[in-house]
């Protein structure tokens, strides 16, 4: 279990986006880390997305700064997920797309990837969001199990179309 989670920072920028590289190379995308640092530090200095990190942090020197940099803690992240931010004509509200969800495979089967569902669900219900979505691929049926068991619902009401440009 994470010891806590939190709201990144631009500080934490260079550490997500190593797991937001290794999140894209899951879906199999190039490794591009110099693009992942970039991509996240524009939505964070932007605001246009929420990040949250799920953070194990030691008082001893057991854990390793993230690619050999130190901030003065001692700490490993060990998941993230990130939130951008939309609105629904219909319902007149704000809603999230909780569009990456990514724990380091050392810390699966943790509860860190439940934790971090259920931290963006209660900053969800703090901001008045109306609803939060997300999306995974069909053949992923572990995450499909965690998401229906933190209550989200497959849509059978719409059908969902992309148009690449």
């Amino acid at each position: 279990m994470p010891d806590q989670i939190r709201i990144a920072e631009l500080a934490d920028a260079e550490y997500v986006s190593e797991l937001f590289n290794q999140y894209r190379m899951f879906y199999n995308r190039p490794s591009d880390l110099e693009g992942a640092i970039q991509y996240i530090k524009s939505r964070m200095q932007h605001n246009e997305s929420i990040i949250l990190v799920a953070e194990k942090i030691a008082e001893s020197e057991l854990l390793e700064p993230m690619n050999g940099k130190d901030n003065g803690i001692n700490q490993a992240l060990m998941g993230f997920v990130q939130l951008y931010p939309t609105f629904s004509s219909l319902s007149m509200r704000s809603n999230w797309i909780l569009n990456d969800l990514y724990v380091q495979p050392e810390y699966r089967q943790q509860g860190v990837a439940r934790r971090l569902l259920q931290a963006s669900r209660a900053l969800a219900e703090e901001r008045g969001v109306g609803a939060l979505s997300l999306s995974t691929a069909v053949s992923n049926k572990q995450a499909q199990a965690l998401y229906e068991s933190e209550g989200y619902v497959l849509d059978t009401q719409f059908l969902y179309y992309d148009l690449d440009v």
